[in-house]
């Protein structure tokens, strides 16, 4: 099917398509954009200036050029970090982290804040998160007209449209309308995230040329999850967020996974799986609520002490993950995997059994697949929160045609 575009509608990709290359260049000028972009350097001009004059894009001399004394200076555009302001949230197990970001990302306002979600109920938890939201955003000094989005990262499953928290290893609560609670007291549009597909988002903007078609980010904590990139598109489910990866099958009747179902890959993989089976404890022991980094790092030494159960517990992990990831790409063919949290420490331990899967599988073009670690996720998270709320000021800020920036 053949779609023709209007003139406004170019219009409008365009102002975005160019918001969105001096967003990632940081500095750049307009004849640069043109060759970027494919524009004529006349629309790069007429759409810039209609930026700067709505407050979206600010410009100023190239400080690095040479002056040669000859024809005018080189001017760069960069986004204009006073036009908006954007509210990050991450939710994680027994924490809140609150970021107040400027429209060029940088930090204005962050605070962390303790919260027990275990026993939490609803309208505490309501009550509790619109609150630290308030202190953080006084701490910023910033108007209130400054809230242009507010983005929250989250550890669990959201609705496909990003509203509610349908299910989360942090509450007991289901189908929390957290977005609707933040709209409805900030006035700014808000959506929820899976931490992983937020991991995934960060490695694509980071790095695209590592990072850009089909690759998965797959995060070894409390939780095993994953971002999936294919085709240069994070893929989810029809009704929810995230590829469930964690929770896919891998030994029917096997341990006890924290979503109450038995044989999970994360009943194998996930911190809480091998610290069990390092201890020696029963299958069926309930999953610990909470283990530390300091505690998967432990392990990992006493591996490379030859501890036979450390040993045990690692190539456990590595088997249940190689299997998942065969399972995947018999259907999808292979992609580069990138493994995020403090599961890292121990990965060197993992990884022997996890190509042996691969290369005794149906994916056995696989075997050889780069894998790359990132020990810290919560970076990563903060960073896709940030691309995520920044991102759709510029969608909407795109969309209006011939608007002044507000007094």
């Amino acid at each position: 099917m053949t779609t023709v575009l209007r003139s406004d509608d170019m219009r409008r990709l365009n102002r975005l398509r160019i918001i969105q290359m001096v967003r990632r260049k940081g500095a750049i000028s307009r004849s640069e954009i043109a060759q970027a972009v494919a524009l004529s350097p006349a629309t790069v001009s007429t759409i810039s200036n209609d930026l700067i004059t709505e407050g979206v894009l600010t410009a100023r001399g190239n400080d690095a050029a040479p002056n040669t004394g000859r024809g005018r200076p080189s001017i760069h555009l960069s986004v204009n970090p006073g036009f908006r302001h954007a509210v990050l949230i991450i939710l994680k197990i027994g924490a809140i982290n609150i970021s107040i970001v400027d429209y060029a990302g940088a930090i204005v306002a962050h605070q962390d804040f303790h919260i027990d979600m275990a026993t939490i109920a609803m309208d505490e938890f309501r009550a509790t998160l619109i609150a630290e939201i308030r202190q953080t955003w006084q701490a910023s000094g910033l108007p209130g007209d400054q809230l242009a989005r507010i983005s929250v990262g989250i550890q669990g499953t959201t609705d496909i449209a990003g509203q509610k928290l349908l299910r989360s290893p942090m509450t007991p609560l289901t189908d929390i309308p957290v977005a609707r609670w933040l709209e409805d007291e900030f006035g700014a549009p808000a959506r929820l995230t899976n931490d992983c597909d937020l991991i995934a988002r960060a490695l694509n903007w980071r790095d695209p040329k590592l990072y850009r078609e089909n690759f998965a980010a797959i995060l070894l904590a409390h939780g095993v999850g994953m971002g999936l990139f294919l085709r240069g598109n994070i893929i989810n489910g029809t009704q929810s967020s995230g590829t469930e990866f964690g929770h896919m099958l891998h030994r029917p009747g096997g341990a006890l996974c924290r979503c109450g179902a038995r044989g999970c890959i994360e009943a194998n993989a996930g911190d809480y799986a091998i610290v069990r089976r390092y201890r020696g404890d029963p299958e069926n022991t309930a999953p610990a609520s909470h283990v530390t980094a300091a505690e998967i790092a432990e392990i990992a030494e006493a591996a490379r002490g030859q501890n036979t159960r450390a040993l045990d517990a690692l190539a456990a992990a590595g088997r249940a993950l190689g299997s998942g990831l065969a399972g995947i790409y018999a259907l999808v063919d292979p992609f580069r995997i990138a493994f995020v949290g403090h599961g890292v420490a121990a990965f060197e331990f993992m990884e022997p059994a996890l190509r042996e899967i691969l290369e005794n599988s149906n994916a056995n073009a696989a075997k050889d697949i780069p894998i790359d670690l990132f020990p810290d996720d919560l970076p990563l998270v903060l960073e896709g929160c940030r691309i995520d709320a920044l991102s759709e000021i510029d969608a909407i800020q795109a969309e209006r045609l011939g608007e002044q920036a507000r007094a």
